[in-house]
């Protein structure tokens, strides 16, 4: 081989190694962290108060003292009242809730019966962090019509009377 035809060659394996080794060239990368530290959640609470007894109590005009449903009966003319003092746990910034005291079922009380919530605590509104541990007491009654007739030996379960804090805003995401 010719001077010549070899400078060539050599011109030739240098150009192809020197395109083959373009595809090599680093990749630059830069990061930068999100600024704001932890995210926290808050919380919707509600509890009886530490130290206080919730129950029922007699509100029989000339009857007074606790009403004890495991022992006790009612009759036409009576009434029971209950009373309890919960803590309202509210955190969270944009967190409104309504709180409710329920009532039992209209549909599922003897003839006579009925219940009925009492005073501001029966439903509150628009609450948010700013009640937070705010104390609310809670009140109910139940009451005998004196003219009710054939509801003698019947059974009304009170554990179904619940007090509620239910967010109401912002509204919660859908899945």
């Amino acid at each position: 081989m010719n001077k010549k035809t070899k400078g060539a060659i050599a011109a030739g394996a240098a150009a192809v190694l020197l395109a083959g080794g373009a595809g090599t060239m680093a990749a630059w990368t830069s990061s930068q962290s999100v600024t704001g530290g932890d995210i926290k959640s808050g919380h919707l609470t509600v509890t009886q108060k530490s130290g206080t007894t919730a129950g029922w109590s007699w509100s029989t005009p000339g009857k007074s003292g606790t009403f004890n449903p495991a022992s006790e009966t009612l009759v036409p003319g009576d009434s029971v009242t209950y009373t309890g003092t919960y803590v309202l746990g509210i955190k969270g910034t944009n967190l409104k809730a309504d709180l409710t005291v329920g009532t039992l079922d209209g549909g599922a009380l003897p003839a006579g019966l009925s219940f009925s919530t009492s005073g501001s605590s029966s439903s509150l509104t628009d609450l948010n962090e700013s009640n937070n541990g705010n104390e609310v007491t809670v009140t109910g009654t139940l009451t005998f019509a004196g003219t009710a007739t054939g509801s003698m030996d019947q059974t009304v379960d009170i554990s179904d009377v619940a007090v509620t804090l239910k967010q109401t805003a912002p509204a919660a995401a859908t899945p």
